[in-house]
């Protein structure tokens, strides 16, 4: 058996093997990104052996486009968690220093010592591996929009804050219309109320109380700008302002493609019939568990990759231990289980109740979220492990078998 670390970069990749013994096979590799320098690997490899079972790829990574290449060629391919690396190479050089080869090696010996640490690579179906890209591009995009809109506000608020009264969302398509046609107080001063009416009616956007808002505002007397500052933060607002509508279209692409994909996915329906999550987040749930239903032994697993588990410091005479917020998860995932347990407020009665309980009890906000996202995880696990739909009774039924079980 050998086993081969991969330090992975943009550009290149460093590879090292080490036998059985953890003795070096060889010296250290490196190769260029491309079709050439993954044959390269893999005409290295099989002149070691000609079964790809014969080795333990080990790389910090899943998403990459070596990952694909070593499995599709039936590899073993295993993932450490990032943040491990820190620590590992303390075992081997307690000054800190490291280069690329020397990670290469740490990755192929310390797979070879603790392997149990690590997670095999088991690729999705075609349909879940699009649903799971196009998601994390979908949730890309969204934090992208979120910087251009706090930009523009920015912008806005220093020429133009009158403006900020006018809208909810500065990025909505109306609001960057009427910014393109009126993008100074002095050009949207000399309009009517009935021309605004007509603008929004223009615009699809029949809100007859916003647009006496418009008109109200525009009445007042507003703030003077120096005439340098007014024409450069003009300019800037006109340019956000047509990226984000730019943006606000692939946004909107990306959404119609994944309800496609979504209603396609045997799994949808699953994801779909929970309360407050719609094709957007069904869409991430389906990336978060994927196809392998053996991928997670339990739900603690996921707890901690999502980040809804706090963690606990348990050392010496403090038994009880010190409860930290968990740092260490993936943000992608912490997100959209917070928002699936953010939307499930309004659809569902036990989740809204829940959250007040872990309010009274002195909780903020977030706090209160995750720990009812640990128990949305819960349920959404078993969901997807017995492939059934969500059912109240059944749950609100185990809970009251819980209680008495408790009270036992």
């Amino acid at each position: 058996m050998y086993y081969v670390g991969i330090d992975w970069a943009d550009q290149k990749h460093d590879i090292v093997i080490v036998d059985q013994q953890g003795r070096r096979v060889g010296k250290p590799k490196t190769i260029e990104k491309s079709y050439h320098g993954f044959e390269e690997i893999n005409a290295m490899l099989r002149t070691l052996a000609e079964d790809p079972g014969s080795f333990n790829i080990g790389i910090e990574t899943p998403h990459n486009l070596i990952v694909d290449f070593l499995v599709d060629k039936s590899y073993p391919v295993f993932v450490l968690f990032p943040a491990l690396m820190p620590q590992l190479r303390k075992r081997y050089r307690v000054s800190g220093a490291h280069n690329d080869p020397f990670d290469a090696h740490v990755l192929a010996d310390s797979l070879r010592t603790d392997k149990h640490c690590w997670r095999q690579v088991k690729l999705n179906s075609e349909l879940t591996r699009q649903i799971e890209i196009l998601a994390r591009d979908h949730h890309s995009l969204i934090e992208k929009q979120v910087v251009l809109r706090n930009s523009l506000r920015s912008t806005l608020n220093l020429y133009y804050p009158e403006y900020l009264h006018f809208f909810a969302d500065v990025c909505c398509n109306t609001s960057l219309a009427f910014i393109e046609a009126y993008a100074d107080f002095a050009s949207a001063q000399k309009l009517s109320q009935l021309r605004i009416k007509e603008f929004f009616k223009e615009q699809h956007y029949n809100n007859g109380q916003a647009a006496a808002r418009v008109y109200q505002v525009l009445q007042q007397k507003n703030i003077a700008v120096a005439p340098a500052l007014r024409e450069a933060k003009k300019f800037k607002a006109l340019v956000l302002s047509k990226q984000l509508r730019q943006l606000n279209s692939a946004i909107k692409l990306y959404h119609i493609r994944l309800i496609e994909l979504i209603e396609q996915h045997p799994d949808g329906e699953i994801f779909l019939s929970y309360p407050g999550v719609g094709h957007i987040n069904a869409a991430r749930l389906m990336a978060f568990f994927g196809d392998d239903r053996s991928r997670f032994s339990s739900v603690a697993e996921i707890q901690g990759l999502a980040g809804t588990c706090p963690v606990t410091d348990q050392t010496g005479k403090n038994r009880r231990g010190t409860i930290y917020f968990r740092r260490a998860c993936n943000k992608f995932y912490r997100n959209m289980i917070h928002q699936v347990a953010f939307t499930s407020l309004a659809q569902c009665r036990w989740a809204k109740l829940y959250y007040k309980k872990h309010r009274l009890s002195g909780k903020k906000h977030s706090h209160a979220l995750r720990c009812l996202a640990n128990i949305h995880l819960r349920i959404l696990f078993a969901m997807w492990k017995n492939r059934t739909c969500y059912d109240q009774n059944i749950f609100l039924a185990q809970r009251e078998s819980n209680k008495l079980s408790n009270d036992n």
